[in-house]
C-alpha cells in the first residue's frame, strides 16, 4: 500500500497542522481511497520559537495583536487585473462600494419621495443564505461558515447603506456580491485554527449565484455570469492601493513579530541547522509502509530534498514538492545539501514539482535540474499570500497525484 508522507511548510503549527492534513486526504480519499495519508510535522519538536519570550524585541509584549493573516501566460490581462482587485477587498471590502457610490452621486440625485434603487437589494441579500446551491459554493470556497456575519456586516455598514441609497445600487449588484465574499474571506482569515485554503474558482462561482440571486437588469451589469470589475473602479482603485497596504503594516512591533516570527524563523531556523528538521523526515519515512512518496509544502520541500540528497532512502519512489522554493536556493547557491553546478545524485528519486505562478514562494527546477525534474503549473485563481496556500483546496492537485502516485 502507498503511503503518503505529507510534509507541512514553515510556520504551521497546530491546528492548522491537523487541519491542511485533512484536507490532503479529503482531497486523495474518492481518487485513490488504498492510498494511506500520513503525518510529519515537524513545526512543533523541531521549528523555530521565541525561546526567551522575545526579550529580543523592543517593547515586546506593549502592542496590539494583528489580525491573521494553468500555465503562465495563459490568461488575459484583464483576469490577472480581476485577481489583483480581489486582493484588494481582502483588504477592504467595502472599497469598490465606496468608489461606486462617490462615482454615481457626482452624476445623479435621486428625486425627493423616490425608493431607494438598493432597497429591494438589501431585502434579497437577507436571504442568500436560504439558498441551497449558495451555500455549496460557499462551502467549496471555504467561506460557508462565515458568510452569514459578512453579508449582515456588510449590510448595516455606512458605506454599504449609502450604496444602497445611490443609483448605482440599480445597475451594480455584482460589486455587492463582492463585497459580501471579500468580507467573509476578511473573516475567516482572522479566524485561529487551520491556514485558510480558498478556491478562486468556487469563490467567482459563488459570487455569479449571488448576482444571479439579486434583483437586477442583465444588460445594465447585474446578473452576468462573473460580474467583471469595470476598468473605470480598478483604475480609481489602484489610487488607494498604496494606501491601503501602508495602512496593514502600521502596527505595534510586537504584533508583526508574532505575525511573522514562526514562518520567517522556521526558514532561518533551518538554512543555518537543519538537520532536526531533516531527521523528523527520515525518522516518519522510516516509520511508514514503502513505497512511500514525500507530498511536501513550502520549506517542507526544501528539506525533503536535502534529506534525499544526503542519504539514500529507497523506499521512497517518488517526492512531490508543492510552492516550493529548493530550485531557487540551489540557483542561489544557498541550498544546504547541494552546491550550485552539482548534479543531483542518481539515488535521488523521481521528483514532481508543482508551482502557481501567482504564489511568489513557488519555484520551477527544470531549468536547473535538466531531466530530473517535472514541473507542473496548477492556478488557484487566488491572489499571493492565499496563493501559498491554496494549492491544497484545488482538485486539480489531488487528480494529478493520483495519476503520479505509485
Amino acid at each position: 500500500m502507498t503511503t503518503v508522507l505529507f510534509v507541512h511548510g514553515t510556520g504551521v503549527r497546530e491546528p492548522g497542522f491537523t487541519g491542511t492534513l485533512e484536507l490532503v486526504r479529503e482531497g486523495l480519499r474518492p481518487l485513490r481511497p488504498e492510498v494511506a495519508v500520513t503525518p510529519c510535522y515537524w513545526g512543533e519538536s523541531a521549528g523555530s520559537a521565541l525561546r526567551s519570550n522575545g526579550a529580543s524585541v523592543p517593547g515586546y509584549g506593549s502592542g496590539r495583536g494583528l489580525p491573521g493573516a494553468g500555465a503562465p501566460g495563459a490568461e488575459a490581462d484583464g483576469l490577472d487585473e480581476d485577481v489583483e482587485f480581489w486582493g484588494l477587498l481582502y483588504l477592504d471590502p467595502l472599497l469598490e462600494l465606496r468608489l461606486l457610490t462617490s462615482e454615481s452621486a457626482a452624476r445623479t440625485e435621486l428625486a425627493p419621495g423616490a425608493v431607494p434603487p438598493g432597497e429591494a437589494l438589501s431585502s434579497a441579500a437577507q436571504s442568500l443564505a436560504g439558498d441551497a446551491r449558495l451555500r455549496e459554493l460557499l462551502d467549496a470556497a471555504g467561506i460557508g461558515e462565515d458568510f452569514p456575519a459578512a453579508v449582515a456586516a456588510v449590510l448595516t455598514s455606512p458605506d454599504c447603506r449609502q450604496f444602497l441609497r445611490s443609483p448605482a445600487a440599480s445597475t451594480e449588484a455584482d460589486a455587492l456580491a463582492r463585497a459580501f465574499t471579500a468580507e467573509a474571506v476578511r473573516r475567516r482569515a482572522e479566524r485561529p485554527g487551520a491556514a485558510p485554503v480558498f478556491d478562486g474558482t468556487a469563490r467567482d462561482e459563488a459570487v455569479a449565484r449571488i448576482v444571479a440571486l439579486l434583483p437586477g437588469d442583465p444588460s445594465d451589469g447585474a446578473g452576468t455570469h462573473r460580474g467583471p470589475v469595470t476598468r473605470r473602479v480598478k483604475r480609481l482603485a489602484g489610487r488607494l492601493a498604496l494606501g491601503l497596504a501602508s495602512a496593514q503594516v502600521v502596527k505595534r512591533r510586537s504584533a508583526l513579530t508574532d505575525a511573522a516570527h514562526p514562518a520567517a524563523g522556521d526558514v532561518l531556523l533551518y538554512l543555518s541547522r537543519g538537520g532536526a528538521i531533516r531527521e523528523v523526515v527520515a525518522e516518519a519515512v522510516r516509520a511508514a509502509e514503502p513505497p512511500v512518496v514525500l507530498l511536501a509544502h513550502s520549506l517542507g520541500g526544501i528539506a525533503s530534498l536535502d534529506l534525499l540528497v544526503l542519504r539514500a532512502l529507497p523506499e521512497v519512489e517518488l517526492l512531490v514538492t508543492v510552492g516550493s522554493q529548493a530550485p531557487f536556493l540551489y540557483e542561489l547557491g544557498a541550498l544546504p545539501s547541494l552546491e550550485h553546478g552539482a548534479p543531483l545524485p542518481g539515488h535521488v528519486p523521481p521528483w514532481l514539482n508543482v508551482y502557481d505562478r501567482r504564489d511568489l514562494l513557488s519555484y520551477v527546477g527544470a531549468g536547473v535540474f535538466p531531466d530530473r525534474v517535472r514541473d507542473v503549473a496548477l492556478d488557484s485563481r487566488q491572489p499571493f499570500p492565499l496563493s501559498h496556500s491554496a494549492y491544497w483546496s484545488n482538485p486539480e492537485l489531488y487528480r494529478l497525484l493520483a495519476e503520479e502516485l505509485p
